[in-house]
């Protein structure tokens, strides 16, 4: 799958299971004008542990990497895990929102393009 349809699918998931969440990085960088050249996607995502298990269950292990420990680990110490694209090797950055004013308003700023 390309880079593209792998941000449609998590996007999909990621609406499925009301989870809040704005694509930034090189992507966004890249559609304001200023091309970037890195091959992941980063999101920064609204999530409680609620959603853990179908984040998880979204992502089947015989196509992708995703671990249900590194998604808590993240929630908890408010960082970041990954999901992998086991057949292309693309790799997707899902961020924690924290709760600091920064990144709090950078989120509410942001716009569905």
């Amino acid at each position: 799958m390309s880079q593209q349809e792998l941000l449609k699918r998590v996007v999909q998931v990621l609406d499925d299971l009301k989870i809040d969440y704005m694509v930034t990085g090189s992507m966004v960088s890249s559609l304001q004008g200023e091309p970037r050249s890195t091959h992941d996607i980063d999101l920064v995502v609204h999530m409680n542990v609620n959603s853990i298990s179908a984040l998880f269950a979204a992502f089947p292990a015989s196509d992708f990497y995703l671990s249900e420990q590194a998604i808590q680990d993240a929630l908890n110490h408010r960082t970041m895990f990954n999901l992998l694209d086991t057949a292309q090797g693309d790799k997707v950055d899902f961020w924690i929102l924290t709760d600091e004013p920064f990144d709090q308003s950078r989120f509410h700023r942001k716009r569905i393009v």
